[in-house]
């Protein structure tokens, strides 16, 4: 609540609504897509986020460094964006889903190359200003536990560095497995957790077409045909099993993929369940089997009827052989309330460009999916009382 008095003796009461986190992912590469498919910083909109995270950076020799020479003037751009957004905070990711895991194994094994990996960091992030950075080691493996709970500690250097320069701190996050097993792995979850501020859990790619039977990417909750392990991989689970192993629910982000998973059927059955040989048709614009950004699948299945698979909350469809699991509003709404309902931080969207941002394909509008969860997470909205005090 803030209060302001005027010089007419009225006092003002703004009371601002509560504000949860969507934090936006950036696909640096998607500015090398085709036509309709390219997307640069020069597309993204400042307001629909509140925290935006350029992905990805490098490590060479220790230290961070940009993936290409072309990021350093996108860094600048990037960051131009909190001049039409004041509020907006910026993230610099590292690592990322085909990054590997030598680079941090290397950079975390010792004290003196993790301090001159963390110079580095505040040197990079201060010099571009960037509010913070992304740690997306995946995964670490289970003789990386260590490593990582060691690397998660720079947020002391970034305390330091904050009080002795009289800046705001470094905001440190990582991106971290929503699998039951490798948590158990590969984290040590209350001590990364202490030195984190946000925790961004892959609730995504559950599932897919590297297995033969057909089933949704990122269920709410578990389904009727679940067994074994199998009964943990939805995000319900995930996000739960991160907080009773000791991480705060307000510091937990939900993952929510702005892109559906394609298989090829290869019987008649269109189930979930049914058999698969293989992934899906290339996405138009993306070029990856199996993977069909929001606004491709809003193209390939253009007059098909959706199936609600109804224990787990979340849609599929089938067109010809092609058996498409993603999420739409109804299951974005569903997602938001469950986590609203358990009191998780927010959200984060891999990414921007996978949304309808042309606004072409889904007859919604440009950017349909990231602005439903703006709008459900992020009402940002003020309400004024004038109450005359004289």
């Amino acid at each position: 609540t803030i209060v302001s008095s005027s010089a007419s003796g009225l006092t003002f009461l703004v009371i601002l609504t509560s504000t949860s986190r969507l934090m936006c992912y950036y696909n640096s590469k998607a500015q090398n897509r085709p036509n309709v498919g390219k997307f640069s910083v020069s597309d993204i909109d400042p307001d629909k986020c509140t925290h935006l995270i350029f992905a990805f950076s490098d490590i060479i020799e220790n230290q961070l460094v940009p993936t290409t020479v072309n990021d350093v003037q996108q860094y600048f751009k990037f960051n131009a964006l909190k001049q039409r957004n004041p509020l907006l905070k910026t993230l610099l990711a590292v690592g990322g889903e085909k990054f590997g895991t030598e680079k941090f194994k290397t950079m975390a094994g010792s004290q003196e190359n993790r301090q001159l990996f963390i110079q580095s960091v505040i040197k990079l992030l201060r010099a571009f200003n960037f509010d913070g950075l992304d740690v997306d080691w995946r995964y670490p493996a289970e003789e990386d536990k260590q490593r990582f709970t060691e690397l998660c500690k720079l947020e002391t250097a970034f305390v330091d560095e904050g009080t002795s320069s009289n800046q705001e701190r470094l905001i440190l996050a990582a991106s971290v497995s929503a699998e039951k097993s490798t948590i158990d792995a590969s984290y040590e979850v209350e001590e990364i957790a202490m030195h984190l501020d946000f925790i961004n859990v892959l609730t995504f790619d559950f599932h897919g077409p590297w297995e033969n039977v057909t089933a949704h990417h990122s269920p709410l909750f578990q389904g009727s045909q679940d067994t074994g392990d199998a009964i943990y991989s939805n995000t319900a689970s995930a996000l739960e099993y991160w907080r009773d192993q000791g991480a705060p629910e307000e510091k937990l982000n939900m993952g929510l993929g702005a892109f559906g998973r394609a298989f090829s059927l290869s019987s008649n059955s269109s189930a979930v369940g049914a058999p698969a040989s293989g992934p899906g048709e290339e996405g138009c614009y993306t070029g990856e089997d199996g993977f069909w950004a929001s606004y491709e699948t809003c193209l390939y299945l253009d007059g098909v009827q959706n199936h609600l698979i109804s224990d787990q909350k979340v849609p599929y469809a089938t067109t010809e052989n092609q058996w498409v699991g993603f999420d739409d509003t109804t299951s974005i709404s569903t997602k938001i309330n469950y986590l609203k309902a358990n009191k998780f931080g927010g959200a984060f969207v891999w990414s921007l460009d996978l949304d309808d941002f042309r606004g072409e394909f889904c007859n919604q509008g440009k950017c349909p999916f990231v602005s439903q969860l703006h709008n459900l997470l992020v009402p940002g909205k003020s309400i004024t009382k004038i109450c005359a005090f004289l």
